[in-house]
């Protein structure tokens, strides 16, 4: 629904001295939506229907904060998640003063306040998604083929010749009432074609186009299949529109290598290792495995070696009997259990503690799972597919993987080529992600924004660049793109990160600088002795800015271990990076990881 201005002066939320307002922008998940504020009062946030911001997710509390409005502040309600302004924690019942520009972290989303006035197109005033509100057909295809296993395409139908609403007419006219079609950009039109699979995608398309030469309509088609292509929206979609722009007489690129293998490793039943640095994708590669597997009717069961102590990995893994240690009140099966007939995902496999290595081992080679605390064994039927993103002959080498283990786990290796060497999806990436993140808003990509996205090195790969897209999206307020909305790291720091080990670099940008950048203007200094400007050139910057930002980073994470008492898991989440990229960084500088303990 788009809210528009008041005509009367008198409304409380326009000040009187020029007739601006105070919006915020509240992104979380992709989702974005925007509030005018009123001049005075309080303003409740959090996931209550009580509250005037209402965001309807699990990591923000019912009455999470308040934000005062005149002076502007605000004010932790002894939330779950916390609430951070500037970077930093704010006390419970405690109010921290705020600025037009600044952004207000309550758990997992993000508030930029801004000041607009009433001559300016603002973004409209949505309600974030909830359990009733239509699913993108994309979406709603991906969940439902996941539970049936019926095939789809998703078509992506760029108009090079001819009206672009002709073509919406005759090709929604010619479509089953299943299909789904609506608009994707200027000139652009998406399909979703229901359980079409196989040849008659390719019969399909080329029954459209002809269709459409009948009108004097030209148009360029890119089909994306599902599960051969992807296995989630963004995936489907960025390949539909590479599809589109692909000559025919190019050589076959590495990741459709990569999904041919994947298509023949999942016919077999072998164990599969996934290989590739942090943030290629291993997981979405793993599903793809089991969805074209013969076992796809069966569960996909994931899990992270690395989130739990030995302990407890073993019980949840192998699962449990009644009073097999303080607590185990009964019995529990464990995932292996649960997993039977379907492929369980063990990621991290390289984390796995040595004494919990064996025992799988022996699950992996008997196909017999025992509980803790069991006298007998139980026989499983699952395909185990690893991933990893070290290097495990090293492993081996220094004693910190089994080799028995390496050779049972390595039926097949399949590896994820890094993202910049994939340079021909990185902007359909950036446009499945910007399109998701403003369904229904063209965000228009420039030249220089092109240029910016197919030069950096991506040493976090896919899973930085959505970080990149979704919040140049957010700063650009749905407008188009520009290279300051990107925030990319320096060139020159991009090229000393060890890639064999999770390298999503720590964020360096600070909410002073996305506020600057929000308002247009240039980002302060940083490090003012050195004189230097985060906007100028990224190879004009000196090794000492570089060191100088290093031992920023050391020192941020050494503060937030002792703030959060060396739990690894809550510190990852306040410096917003994942729990591996925080250990990453943790021995690159040399801070002591905090010993495993049971809890």
């Amino acid at each position: 629904m788009v809210s528009e201005f008041p005509d009367d002066d008198t409304d409380p939320g326009v000040e009187r001295g020029g007739g601006s307002r105070i919006q915020a922008v509240i992104s979380v998940n992709g989702a974005v939506m925007t509030k005018l504020l009123p001049a005075t009062g309080e303003v409740a946030i959090g996931r209550s229907t009580a509250c005037e911001i209402r965001i309807n997710d699990a990591s923000v509390s019912r009455r999470h904060a308040t934000l005062r409005m005149s002076p502007l502040e605000v004010v932790d309600e002894g939330s779950r998640n916390g609430t951070r302004v500037r970077g930093k924690l704010v006390g419970n019942g405690i109010a921290v003063a705020v600025a037009i520009g600044d952004a207000i972290h309550v758990g997992e989303a993000a508030i930029l306040l801004q000041r607009v006035m009433p001559s300016e197109r603002r973004l409209p005033v949505v309600e974030l998604p909830e359990a009733d509100v239509p699913t993108p057909p994309v979406d709603a295809e991906c969940a439902r083929s996941a539970r049936t296993g019926a095939p789809f395409a998703v078509v992506h139908a760029r108009i090079d010749a001819g009206d672009p609403r002709e073509a919406l007419r005759v090709l929604r006219a010619s479509l089953r009432t299943s299909d789904v079609i609506k608009t994707d950009g200027p000139n652009g039109l998406q399909l979703v074609l229901v359980e079409t699979g196989g040849q008659h995608i390719g019969l399909t398309v080329v029954r459209l186009a002809e269709l459409l030469g009948g009108h004097r309509i030209r148009a360029r088609f890119g089909v994306a299949r599902y599960p051969h292509d992807g296995v989630v929206p963004e995936q489907l979609v960025a390949h539909a529109y590479l599809q589109v722009d692909r000559d025919p007489d190019e050589p076959v690129s590495a990741m459709d290598t990569l999904h041919e293998l994947v298509a023949q490793v999942a016919e077999g039943d072998l164990s599969v290792l996934v290989h590739g640095e942090t943030g290629v994708g291993k997981e979405l590669c793993a599903e793809q495995i089991h969805r074209l597997s013969p076992r796809a009717a069966g569960p996909f069961i994931k899990f992270n070696c690395s989130a739990l102590v030995e302990s407890l990995i073993e019980s949840e893994l192998f699962g449990h009997e009644k009073g097999a240690f303080t607590g185990a009140d009964k019995a529990n099966p464990g995932l292996l259990e649960t997993g039977n007939g379907g492929t369980v995902f063990l990621d991290e496999i390289g984390e796995l503690p040595l004494g919990v290595q064996a025992k799988l081992l022996r699950v992996i080679e008997e196909r017999i799972v025992r509980r803790v605390g069991a006298t007998a064994g139980k026989k499983i039927d699952v395909r185990f597919v690893f991933a990893t993103n070290r290097d495990l002959l090293d492993e081996v080498a220094a004693g910190r993987f089994r080799q028995d283990l390496y050779y049972r786990i390595n039926g097949v290796t399949v590896a994820i080529p890094p993202l910049r060497e994939r340079k021909a999806e990185i902007v359909p990436l950036a446009r499945a992600f910007a399109t998701r993140a403003r369904p229904g808003v063209n965000i228009a990509f420039g030249n220089e924004v092109v240029a910016a996205l197919e030069q950096h090195t991506w040493p976090g790969n896919v899973r930085e660049l959505r970080n990149t897209i979704e919040r140049a999206v957010l700063l650009s307020s749905g407008g188009a793109i520009r290279p300051s909305h990107l925030v990319l790291a320096p060139a020159r720091e991009l090229r000393n990160t060890r890639q064999s080990e999770t390298t999503m670099p720590i964020e360096r940008i600070s909410f002073e600088d996305e506020a600057a950048m929000l308002r247009g203007s240039e980002p302060p200094l940083r490090n003012s002795d050195s004189g230097i400007r985060r906007s100028e050139p990224a190879m004009r910057r000196s090794e000492s800015l570089a060191s100088e930002v290093a031992e920023l980073e050391r020192k941020r994470i050494m503060e937030a271990l002792d703030e959060f008492g060396g739990n690894q898991t809550q510190v990852a989440r306040a410096l917003g990076v994942s729990r591996g990229t925080l250990i990453a960084r943790m021995e690159q500088y040399g801070l002591r990881r905090p010993r495993k303990r049971d809890d």
